[in-house]
């Protein structure tokens, strides 16, 4: 249900058609990024091309922000939240706001609570810098994830999550917070482990799509570090979009655990193969993160 409202939430055609000013008439390039919203009617709000949008405006239900101009994009969609390299094929960001959840802890964010509230909002977007897109860093990072279909990588998705809960869907899992004890129910301990009725899933699995080549020769996970539950993901094997695969075995802590693996170039990751420590208890992951550089000229 929430990946149809998610959905429903991208522009539809009279937006694309009142948004056409923002899509470029020529080859992506720098200097061209423009930022607009779409309400939920289709209808661009406001636009600006300035490399900041700021609104005067209580976000509605159905409300998505877009940035275009680029295939490597650096975005700042919320004064609190950290700016973000995103790669975007079609030189488009696409992003609705997460403020309308459905079904159990709908009234739990997995972003910080004052995101996105109140009257004035500031969004920043800038073509990235070829020394930003070759920089060393965590691939699989984006805060901007949305559930469901997306037109940014990278993306993650999984065959199970826990009911409609924003805050156990599988972007969370790559969404840059790591804390890992205290209350799970809320941000900033959202985490990724699978819909478990009767206290069990027969092989769930978690991927992150990066979109394109990437080189990575790093992984790292946080696992999730709850005494209620006391469980945790003892095993995992990671295949890649190449053909090859990694097995893990994370130790149950509240620490950011490193793997390192030969390098390889690929545009996929997938956890399977997951193996709990205790049967039938809830496990998840906080974090999971690839790191490496894009290997695109």
């Amino acid at each position: 249900m929430l990946r149809q409202q998610n959905r429903r939430h991208l522009p539809g055609t009279i937006g694309w058609v009142l948004f056409a000013a923002l899509l470029p008439t020529v080859a992506l390039a720098r200097g061209r990024v423009k930022i607009g919203l779409i309400d939920a009617n289709g209808k661009a709000v406001k636009v600006s091309a300035s490399g900041t949008l700021e609104l005067a405006r209580t976000y509605e239900k159905g409300d998505s922000i877009v940035v275009t101009g680029a295939r490597y994009l650096a975005v700042k969609v919320d004064e609190h939240f950290a700016e973000t390299i995103l790669y975007a094929p079609e030189g488009k960001v696409v992003y609705p706001i997460p403020l309308w959840q459905e079904g159990k802890y709908a009234n739990r964010y997995a972003h910080p609570p004052k995101a996105f509230q109140g009257g004035k909002h500031i969004i920043k977007a800038r073509a990235a810098t070829r020394q930003e897109i070759g920089s060393y860093r965590n691939v699989a990072l984006n805060p901007m994830d949305p559930r469901g279909k997306s037109v940014m990588f990278p993306h993650a998705s999984s065959d199970s999550e826990w009911g409609e809960a924003g805050i156990f869907a599988a972007r969370t899992a790559i969404d840059g917070f790591v804390e890992t004890t205290g209350d799970h129910h809320s941000w900033p301990r959202q985490s990724w482990g699978p819909y478990l009725p009767g206290g069990k899933h027969p092989a769930p699995e978690l991927t992150v799509d990066f979109g394109r080549p990437v080189r990575i020769d790093k992984l790292a996970v946080v696992v999730r570090h709850n005494v209620r539950q006391n469980n945790h993901w003892k095993e995992a094997t990671v295949e890649f979009s190449d053909g090859s695969s990694v097995k893990i075995n994370p130790e149950y802590n509240g620490e950011r655990q490193e793997f390192p693996i030969k390098e390889r170039t690929v545009s996929s990751m997938k956890f399977v193969n997951l193996v709990p420590d205790k049967t039938g208890k809830y496990a998840a992951f906080v974090e999971v993160e690839a790191w490496g550089r894009d290997s695109v000229k």
